[in-house]
């Protein structure tokens, strides 16, 4: 059974969309495409669901969607931050041999 949501390439990317699949990988298949600047995802779900599940799935995926969108901006805001701790944090291991 086919399922499409299409989302607004200019508030979403495609690695973003790759990760909320992966989510997903072990009991549905996506296929990714372009359509007038949005991106596609057409997904192949199991022949079994039920309406109730398609739509379960369907509101799941798009609340990952939203996860990794966070995700993402989380990380980029964090970023700098993150870097000095991991600098300050390198500065002061005792390298191997450097007893």
């Amino acid at each position: 059974m086919r399922q499409i949501l299409e989302f607004d390439g200019k508030l979403y990317s495609l690695p973003l969309l790759k990760k909320a699949a992966y989510k997903f990988s072990e009991s549905v298949a996506t296929i990714f495409s372009e359509k007038e600047g949005n991106l596609v995802c057409d997904f192949s779900l199991p022949d079994d669901f039920t309406d109730l599940q398609v739509t379960a799935f369907l509101d799941n995926f798009k609340k990952e969607v939203l996860d990794q969108d966070l995700r993402e901006l989380i990380r980029a805001e964090t970023e700098t931050t993150r870097n000095l701790i991991l600098a300050h944090a390198f500065s002061k291991a005792e390298l191997e041999g450097d007893e």
